[in-house]
This record gives C-alpha cells, sequence and structure tokens, in this order.
C-alpha cells in the first residue's frame, strides 16, 4: 500500500492538471484576432513587396511621371494576384484593395484631365497598402485629428443653424473618411465598418434636408463611433478586461495543485525515513 501511495499521488496531480488545463480555452490558444486567421510568413512578405511598389507609384505621381505610373501599376497589379494575404486581412478588406488598384488604373488613364483626382487615387492606395503591413501607426490614423475638426465644424454650424456651412463640413467630412475607407475596411471588423458608413449615410440625409437640430444631435454619436473606428476609446482601462484573459484562475490551480503534490509527497518522504529509521529499544529516561 504504503509503495502505491507516490503513484496514487502523482496520477491525481496529472489528473488534475489535464483537467484545469481543458476547462475552457486551452491556455496556449492561438494568438489570431478578430475571427482571422493567423497571418504566414510568405503573406507579410508579399504585402510588404506590394507596400514598396505602391510607395514607388505614389513618388512617381507626385513627379507626375504617367509613363512610370503604368508600369508600377502593372507590377502592383501583379503582385496584388499573386498574393494571398491571408491573415492580414478579411475578405472585404482584399475587395477593397483590389477596388483601389483599379482605381488607380482608371484614375491614371485620366491624369491629365483630372490631375486632383489621380493624386486623391494614389493616396487611397498609398494607405490602404500601408494598412496591411502596419497594424497600430498605420498612415490612415493621422486623419483621426481632420475628421474630428470636420465633426466639431459640422456641429458648429448645425447649433448656428447654418444649413450651408453645415453642408460644407459634412461635404469635406465624406471626402475624407471616402479617402481612408480602403484602409478602414482592411483593418477594422466588418460591424464596426458598416455601423459608421450607415451614421455617414444617416447624417447626409439629415444635412441634405437642412434639419440642423436632428445634425446637432446625431454629431456626437459621430464622434463617438470615430473614436471608436480610430482606436481611441476614452476611459480605457490600463489593464485587459477579465472577460478577455482566458481563464486567469486555471492557473492557480495548477500551481496549488503542484504546491499540493510537494508538500504531501514531502510528507510522505518523512513518513517512511521515521517508520524505517533506528530506534531505540527502550525509550531514554
Amino acid at each position: 500500500m504504503l509503495r502505491i501511495f507516490p503513484k496514487l499521488l502523482l496520477s491525481l496531480s496529472a489528473l488534475l492538471l489535464l483537467v484545469t488545463a481543458g476547462w475552457g480555452n486551452p491556455l496556449w490558444a492561438s494568438a489570431a484576432a478578430n475571427g482571422q486567421s493567423e497571418s504566414s510568413p510568405a503573406a507579410s512578405i508579399q504585402a510588404k513587396a506590394l507596400n514598396k511598389e505602391v510607395e514607388q507609384l505614389y513618388r512617381h505621381v507626385e513627379e507626375g511621371n504617367v509613363q512610370a505610373v503604368l508600369e508600377d501599376i502593372r507590377r502592383v497589379s501583379g503582385l496584388f494576384e499573386a498574393s494571398s494575404f491571408q491573415g492580414l486581412t478579411g475578405v472585404e478588406g482584399i475587395h477593397a484593395l483590389a477596388e483601389s488598384i483599379l482605381e488607380m488604373k482608371e484614375a491614371t488613364a485620366r491624369a491629365t484631365q483630372e490631375p486632383q483626382h489621380w493624386m486623391v487615387s494614389a493616396g487611397k492606395l498609398r494607405m490602404a497598402a500601408d494598412s496591411l503591413i502596419h497594424a497600430r501607426d498605420a498612415l490612415w490614423l493621422q486623419y483621426y485629428k481632420v475628421i474630428r475638426e470636420d465633426l466639431r465644424v459640422m456641429g458648429q454650424y448645425a447649433q448656428q443653424q447654418d444649413q450651408a456651412g453645415m453642408r460644407r463640413a459634412y461635404d469635406s467630412l465624406s471626402e475624407h473618411y471616402e479617402l481612408i475607407r480602403p484602409s478602414v475596411v482592411i483593418q477594422r471588423k466588418p460591424e464596426d465598418v458598416n455601423m459608421m458608413e450607415s451614421w455617414i449615410s444617416y447624417a447626409g440625409g439629415l444635412v441634405a434636408s437642412g434639419d440642423t437640430a436632428q445634425v446637432g444631435k446625431v454629431v456626437p454619436q459621430g464622434e463617438e463611433m470615430m473614436n471608436m473606428l480610430f482606436g481611441k476609446k476614452k476611459d480605457e482601462p490600463a489593464l485587459a478586461p477579465l472577460g478577455e484573459v482566458k481563464e486567469p484562475w486555471t492557473w492557480q490551480l495548477v500551481i496549488a495543485a503542484f504546491i499540493l503534490a510537494a508538500l504531501t509527497f514531502a510528507g510522505y518522504r518523512k513518513y517512511r525515513g521515521q517508520l524505517y529509521s533506528a530506534k531505540p529499544m527502550f525509550p531514554r529516561k
């Protein structure tokens, strides 16, 4: 019986470890977020190559070199068709990137007639490609203050009942959002994008109707949504909420199991030592 005790002890400890590790999600679960699969090394390499080509394309647009841009577009299209970008964005993001490349092709065909649209299309593609490889410091995030200013001015004109000024501010907001839209779709969840664009559409209807009172009421909602979209949540806790921690108490149970096993085994060894150690035949006086 005494010989079986250590084996039983180790078996129970191992069983406790397996049970606690099996509760809920595994403690070493994948780091993939927002329902996207983990990106592969090949996808990251392809995204960096695409971004490098788009950077060169943007410089050529700034120089007004249409012929060079046409060559750049050919290479960008080839890289896009040969790449998967798995784990870097979802299906919606890939479609948004494809639309940006197509828009760039069309804008280049009319570059001499519409140079401003050509430059805007290049900027849109530039930020979209950049958003594939920069999760936290992407270029499109620099538009936060610009869009918040559009919202502030729109709300200010609404309070002053200045319908013309309100429309100008809304048009500026729409243009700036359209510029960053592919990047937003690439990096944000579809439901968040849909919510933001539904608000923009609704606010546009109010502005078109000249309802300054209602526009003034919905502007704060737009500001909150923009904060969410740009990752500027107010009063964000310094530590992760408890709901985001994967079963933190299971580690405490595992550690407690090891401590209990160690103490129990140490007590058993001490008991064995006393049982088989030499003892005096007669008690001491």
